[in-house]
């Protein structure tokens, strides 16, 4: 649930946004205000995690009012709404989530708040680890780029110092070539994904300023990587810069995981430290991160039954909870967690374990366990886990 609030000198506006806010649910509209300064007090007392925000008011500016806002609030997502365009850049520079035109659509708007969701449920989601993978860092030289969790671009590998961004959308592109790497991606395609209300002009424009930061960037850090302009659309190819996802995916989708390199792959897991850029919100990520998650999952899963197959039944456990942690509705997986446990004769971690899988299933999908899954926890719970097999 988003709280939220409005602040617009047009009531018409204001009365706009929260018939579609109110429509599309997860939204509790948590005031609305005509003042700008009003909404500025409100936040003083009001535990708020968004606020739509028009610009060009009376009195003050939507821009300097955002700037109170986050002082008030650091954590506060802003989303200006606005008859003007010209602002984006600055809005932007102040780490805006969206800029919309008005009157939003309800498919723009709705786009706005499954971004906001995403950014909210990484932010309560499980902190990101200090420890940053030291001995897998320790091979590594020079700059690089980590994409899971939040997209980072680190400047060494061994103090773990990345580039400090002075514009957000500077931020974003990068990660966007990034995404892309070692292919050419069509200006169109950047413009539809990173400026999708801008004029074409204007965003453009604003392309081409990114472009020239980025490659000042990497001209100051010494890369020996070009972006370059080719066909029409930019090709950001890696040569020494190395990339988190690149790594993990070289062994995490289909090894066969075996005595040999199960080390390897404990280090691929251990890069997974959070989905695809998920702290980010960028829509264009979304079918990476599934796809990643998919494989995260799909190798823990082979590593529990490597360890399983040489009977070490306590990491093959420890597999299966980090993929619960990333699928906790993932039904094979609870079932081989509730295996796991009874084969280390653990019956109360049996019992906890399915009565918060069920709780939550039904708080947050209100639907029970399959079937299966329901016999497997009787069987469990009335014989002796002695009689469930090894492997």
């Amino acid at each position: 649930m988003l709280r939220v609030i409005l602040v617009d000198d047009e009531e018409p506006v204001l009365n706009l946004m929260e018939r579609r806010l109110a429509l599309m649910g997860n939204i509790e509209i948590a005031g609305r205000f005509t003042q700008p300064r009003e909404a500025v007090e409100s936040m003083k007392q009001e535990q708020v995690d968004v606020v739509f925000l028009d610009i060009q008011m009376p009195g003050m500016n939507g821009l300097e009012v955002a700037e109170y806002l986050v002082e008030v609030n650091p954590n506060v997502d802003v989303v200006f709404v606005t008859a003007y365009n010209e602002y984006a850049i600055e809005a932007f520079e102040l780490n805006a989530v969206d800029y919309l035109l008005k009157p939003p659509t309800a498919s723009r708007l709705s786009k706005t708040i499954e971004r906001l969701l995403w950014r909210r449920d990484a932010r309560n989601g499980e902190e990101r680890k200090d420890e940053r993978r030291a001995e897998k860092d320790d091979e590594r030289v020079g700059p690089g780029f980590r994409c899971f969790g939040q997209f980072e671009w680190i400047v060494d590998a061994q103090t773990g110092e990345s580039v400090n961004w002075k514009r957000y959308k500077d931020r974003e592109l990068m990660a966007y070539l990034v995404h892309r790497r070692n292919q050419v991606v069509s200006k169109a395609s950047i413009l539809e994904h990173l400026w999708p209300d801008a004029a074409p002009e204007q965003a453009s424009a604003f392309l081409h300023t990114c472009v020239y930061n980025i490659r000042k960037m990497m001209n100051s850090l010494g890369c020996e990587e070009k972006l370059v302009y080719k066909d029409n659309g930019y090709r950001l190819e890696l040569l020494k810069m190395w990339c988190d996802a690149d790594e993990f995916e070289r062994i995490a989708v289909g090894t066969e995981v075996q005595a040999g390199n199960i080390a390897a792959c404990e280090a691929a897991a251990a890069l997974y430290t959070g989905n695809y850029m998920e702290q980010e919100g960028f829509i264009w990520s979304y079918e990476a991160m599934e796809t990643l998650k998919d494989a995260y999952i799909s190798l823990m899963n082979r590593m529990a039954e490597y360890y399983r197959s040489v009977r070490n039944e306590a990491s093959a456990l420890r597999c299966l909870l980090h993929a619960h942690t990333r699928h906790p509705f993932h039904e094979d997986i609870n079932a081989s967690i509730l295996l796991s446990y009874a084969r280390l004769g653990d019956r109360p971690s049996i019992i906890r374990h399915y009565e918060r899988f069920t709780r939550l299933m039904k708080e947050e999908l209100d639907i029970e366990p399959m079937e299966s899954t329901v016999q497997l926890y009787q069987r469990l719970c009335s014989g002796s886990a002695k009689d469930i097999p090894m492997a």
